[in-house]
């Protein structure tokens, strides 16, 4: 799905996805929710992998934010990472991220990152999310993050989820 173009376009993409990332979890009984996924090699062995992967790119996504308030260049992706090193950063977001608790409590996790993630978008101005020009580290404008950390990223977890029950 290409990125939205107005902030409440992206606003709005990110809460459908969310929607349906819940819907999709809810599905899935309780006494499930902590099984390991079959037949899947990779990085993410359950629900609560996936789960916590979003998570920690909501994290690099608030900082990211947090340093541009600043008036900082963030590390980009991530610090010590390159997007080369995409399959690394991601294992070793895994590994950090990943808590006691199980599915329920990385899922109420991301639920509460996701609204905090949303009112940081919601406060910048549309200048500060859609001038392609205006981070060059980014090479685009902050919109395209923002939508593949959140609505992007939760259509991702909605696959995933549904490739590994």
């Amino acid at each position: 799905m290409p990125t939205p173009e107005t902030q409440i376009a992206l606003q709005a993409a990110a809460m459908r996805s969310l929607r349906s990332l819940e819907a999709v979890v809810d599905a899935i009984p309780p006494s499930e929710r902590d099984a390991p996924f079959r037949d899947r090699d990779g990085r993410d062995r359950d629900l609560q992998d996936v789960l916590d992967h979003v998570f920690a790119w909501h994290e690099l996504l608030l900082g990211w934010i947090a340093a541009i308030e600043r008036g900082e260049t963030p590390a980009y992706p991530a610090e010590g990472f390159s997007w080369s090193e995409l399959d690394e950063l991601n294992l070793s977001l895994r590994d950090r991220t990943r808590t006691r608790g199980g599915a329920e409590r990385a899922f109420a996790r991301l639920q509460g990152s996701h609204a905090v993630a949303l009112a940081k978008v919601g406060a910048l101005d549309a200048d500060v999310l859609f001038d392609a020009t205006r981070f060059p580290w980014l090479g685009g404008p902050l919109a395209e993050p923002v939508h593949e950390c959140l609505g992007g990223h939760y259509d991702w977890a909605v696959g995933a989820i549904g490739a590994a029950r």
